[in-house]
Formats: structure tokens, sequence, C-alpha cells
């Protein structure tokens, strides 16, 4: 493999890399939605904290690591991971579609915080599948059948998937709406609000809840 092509001497900061959206900053975690078009490749840059990967829709790249031989991953739809801190690295999109993900860092002022209840189906019918889970984050796919709700807590970073569904707030630091994977929102501690499913087939939406589990 041509290790050029991934010339990584010059690494610019994740929120300057252009294919990565900065939609939420806090003190507490910085999500990403990030679209890498077909074949296309990422600028050089460095990951400064550890931060959940959600992969929206199959993919196969290339990861060109800094001082590292250029890795060939493969991603399923819905696979997820924590990465640590300090990767700088390239990737490429080795396919004709695009290559869509959610990145949410995981800043220092996570570990203040205390998580909040998993995700509850109060009406209709959905399905709430845990993907991750450790000791200061966890990830929730939701698929809401039409006319269904599923009420979610705060501390959390709210993404919907390329099926839209509707979000009614309680309070009014909770974003109103999203209809696509990119439109993020961000629940602080004590915020709850409800996710409603609209249309038919199945809509889903992602719930990255963080913060620590001991009470």
């Amino acid at each position: 493999m041509d290790e050029k092509r991934y010339s990584c001497e010059h690494a610019v900061p994740i929120e300057q890399e252009p294919r990565h959206h900065l939609v939420i900053e806090n003190e507490f975690v910085r999500a990403f939605a990030v679209e890498i078009a077909p074949h296309d490749r990422t600028l050089c840059h460095h990951h400064p904290h550890d931060y959940l990967l959600y992969v929206v829709g199959d993919g196969d790249i290339v990861s060109a690591a800094r001082h590292e031989e250029p890795k060939k991953l493969s991603y399923c739809d819905g696979e997820c991971e924590l990465s640590p801190a300090g990767l700088v690295h390239v990737v490429e999109n080795l396919r004709d579609t695009p290559f869509r993900n959610v990145v949410v860092e995981l800043l220092p002022g996570v570990g203040s915080l205390r998580r909040g209840d998993d995700p509850k189906l109060i009406a209709g019918e959905a399905n709430i599948t845990e993907h991750f889970a450790d000791a200061r984050a966890a990830i929730f796919l939701l698929e809401m059948k039409g006319g269904s709700e599923v009420l979610i807590s705060g501390p959390s970073v709210v993404a919907g998937t390329p099926h839209g569904t509707a979000l009614d707030h309680h309070v009014p630091s909770c974003l109103t709406s999203f209809n696509d994977f990119s439109h993020l929102a961000w629940f602080p501690s004590g915020c709850q609000g409800t996710l409603r499913g609209f249309e038919n087939p199945t809509e889903s939406a992602l719930v990255f809840q963080v913060g620590r589990t001991d009470k």
C-alpha cells in the first residue's frame, strides 16, 4: 500500500477536518457528524480525547495512522467502539457510497456526571438495544414504529439516523426536532424528552448516554 498516499506529517485538530462536522460542544462532550464521500479521504487529523464511534451504514475504509502501516477496515451498519485518545490518522473511503458515522468525544468533565435512566418505552412498539456500555458511557439504538414514544434522560447525546424521528421536549435546553443523522441533540443532566415515531416503516435514533453509573 502506498504510504505516501496517506501522508500524516502535518495533522489538523479534528474540528478543523472538513468532513468532521462539529455539532455539539460543551464541557462534557463534543459530538461530530462525519461523512466521507465515495473514494474521498480526510486530512490527517488528531483525536485528542477518548471517543465513541457509531457507524451508520456499511463501510470499507483505509485508516492510516501516523508511523504505522495503513490498515483496511470493514464496518457493518450499527458497529460501535470506544477509541483511546491520541490517534492521528488519515481515513479513506473505499466504497461507492458515503462513509457516515457519529463521533462523541468524552471530555474530562464527563467524569463529574452521573448517568441518567436508560431509554424507556412509554407507548406503542419499539425495540431498544444496548450496543455498547462501559463505566463512562453507553450507546442505545431505538427502532420505533409509527405512534411509538420513548422517554430519554440526560446527560446524553441523541442522534437521528437516515429515517427521521421527531423529538418532543420538556425543557427549553433540549433540541426541538431532527430528521437526519447529522442533527444531534444534547440532553443535559435532569433533562427528559420524548422521542416519537411518526412514520412507517420503522424509524430509528441513537442515544449516547454519558456519565458514571455509581449512585
